[in-house]
């Protein structure tokens, strides 16, 4: 389950909407972040409503 934190509210009202449609389960917590599955995750990414690296920061291998 990834932990998603939308900040802008017409995109959070959104996904959340897209996610009642698509039906499974989804968790919100407080300060607009929804806990939700792999495959919602991908398709909320595909409607524009999460951006692709969600924050995340890529790291490099060690060099040796």
């Amino acid at each position: 389950m990834a932990t998603i934190q939308i900040r802008d509210e017409k995109k959070y009202t959104k996904a959340i909407g897209l996610l009642f449609e698509m039906g499974g389960l989804f968790r919100t917590k407080p300060t607009r972040q929804l806990v939700v599955g792999p495959f919602q995750l991908q398709v909320l990414r595909e409607a524009g409503l999460v951006p692709h690296a969600n924050g995340a920061k890529k790291r490099g291998k060690k060099k040796a």
